[in-house]
């Protein structure tokens, strides 16, 4: 998400949080219970061969641990969902191909309170799930060894409630779905919050194939990440078709439904692109969109070719997220600095994600230092005026968030995170020359495409590269209490 922060020179810089924290522990439960089929049956092999590139191999989270679930990989998302705007209510049917990351027993998923749940069924039996908190649990016929796959249905519906993310940064305090006026939709989540719209692993280190299906009244749309497969319209109702074949982060997904009008646009070497924006806002936002294409040729040059399919712009009702494909602005943040920030993520942060969120500084120290080269490059300063001025926050950022490594559980998506990895990058760029930094910037993503990773591996990576030892000034920068000199 973006926000305005620092005025650097005459202009500001506005920071993209791309998400938000979790709560301290999930509040008491309740139980519902699914009615089982009195049929028993041999659970059939699931074959897993189709989502071989949704494989990961998930990880507990280090800041947020009430959320994810490491003894799952789902490789797979078939989402069926609809939106009444008069009702302000949401259907959904999930289809999720889990494979077992170790032997389990059950599968325990995020999947928030405010929906009722209708019916679920494991490979076509229907069993009794159990709900406590935000979580599903949902028994296993028969245990699964690790490896072995499973196919989990979970039909809902319900009014969407956002959860309280417990963050001192305002914009993120609520994250997951949003209702505005006249039923207008919206679902951006960092670190967390996908688990309010749909049954999900919600972590990074989960990434996963999607298809998704939103279905809304004649005269709407319904837009998701991923490539626009087209729409059909039966009745008084049209249904958006989106599919992700490269792997999702569950916080990278959007849902928005409006009155948008839809664009058509290519990127380079004639990728798709699609904005979709309200008809009132056309006028002022459009000519902003437009400028993705050459935004897109920018950030090539410097990190090689744009990592997937299709692009796109959705023009939300807030904050602003790198969501997979499809970048989600909200008015105040509808300028192309930001757009630069957002696409620079889709190297860092979508196509190479982090591992977990102690290491966000990975994603949001590139896009920054990105977004501030832009700048310079397309309006006025320079890239050292710029970290001449940011520096002079950096201790300040640190005293009140914590280092950018090791930041507070209440402080996602803060400056620190931003300013002071992008100080290190520049100061790397110093000792490496420009020739063989942008020749660093553009490998790390191309090398390491649809993974996830960590700060061990990247500097592991960089040392090797480089043929230098950036350990220390690495750590140093991440960990410090106060401004490296």
């Amino acid at each position: 998400m973006r926000r305005p922060l620092l005025s650097l020179m005459s202009v500001v810089l506005v920071v993209s949080a791309c998400s938000a924290p979790q709560p301290a522990q999930k509040p008491k439960p309740t139980i519902t219970s699914i009615t089982p089929s009195p049929v028993e049956r041999e659970r059939p092999a699931v074959d897993l061969s189709a989502y071989e590139a949704g494989r990961s191999r998930p990880v507990a989270d280090p800041v947020y641990p009430a959320y994810g679930n490491p003894s799952i990989d789902v490789l797979h998302y078939d989402l069926a969902l609809g939106w009444k705007p008069g009702a302000r209510t949401l259907t959904g049917t999930a289809k999720l191909t889990v494979r077992a990351a170790r032997p389990i027993s059950q599968v325990k998923l995020d999947f928030g309170r405010a929906l009722k749940v209708d019916e679920v069924t494991v490979d076509g039996a229907r069993v009794k799930a159990t709900r406590r908190y935000d979580d599903l649990t949902i028994p296993l016929p028969e245990p699964l060894e690790a490896g072995q796959g499973t196919v989990v249905t979970v039909s809902y519906h319900g009014r969407p409630k956002p959860v309280d993310s417990k963050q001192r940064r305002k914009d993120i305090s609520m994250l997951g779905f949003r209702i505005g006026g006249g039923g207008r939709a919206w679902a951006l989540q960092e670190p967390f919050g996908a688990f309010t719209w749909f049954p999900v692993n919600d972590h990074p280190s989960d990434e996963a194939l999607y298809d998704v299906a939103i279905t809304v009244p004649k005269g709407w749309s319904g837009v998701a990440h991923g490539t626009y497969q087209g729409r059909t319209t039966e009745g008084g109702s049209s249904t958006f078709k989106w599919r992700s074949t490269d792997p999702v982060a569950s916080y990278l997904t959007v849902f928005a439904a409006d009155k948008f009008k839809m664009f058509k646009d290519k990127g380079p070497r004639g990728i798709p692109i699609t904005y979709w924006i309200r008809p009132q806002d056309v006028p002022e936002q459009l000519p902003v969109a437009r400028r993705m294409p050459e935004i897109m040729r920018w950030l090539e040059k410097k990190l090689g070719p744009y990592p997937f399919p299709s692009a796109g712009l959705v023009a939300t009702s807030d904050s602003g997220m790198e969501t997979q494909q499809m970048i989600a602005l909200g008015p105040r943040y509808m300028e192309p600095s930001v757009v630069a920030h957002e696409l620079a993520h889709h190297w860092f942060g979508d196509t190479v994600t982090p591992r977990t969120w102690r290491d966000m500084w990975l994603n949001e120290g590139f896009a920054m230092y990105f977004e501030m080269q832009w700048y310079a490059d397309h309006e006025d300063g320079t890239i050292d005026e710029f970290i001449a001025n940011i520096r002079r926050y950096d201790a300040a950022l640190r005293r009140e968030n914590g280092p950018p490594g090791d930041y507070r559980r209440d402080a996602f998506g803060q400056s620190n995170v931003y300013y002071s990895p992008a100080i290190m990058l520049h100061e790397i760029r110093e000792r490496l020359g420009d020739r063989k930094f942008w020749a660093m910037t553009r490998a790390w993503p191309q090398e390491h495409r649809n993974t996830t990773q960590d700060r061990a591996a990247f500097v592991k990576w960089i040392n090797e590269h480089t043929g230098r030892n950036f350990t220390k000034l690495i750590n140093t920068w991440l960990d410090s209490t106060t401004t490296p000199r």
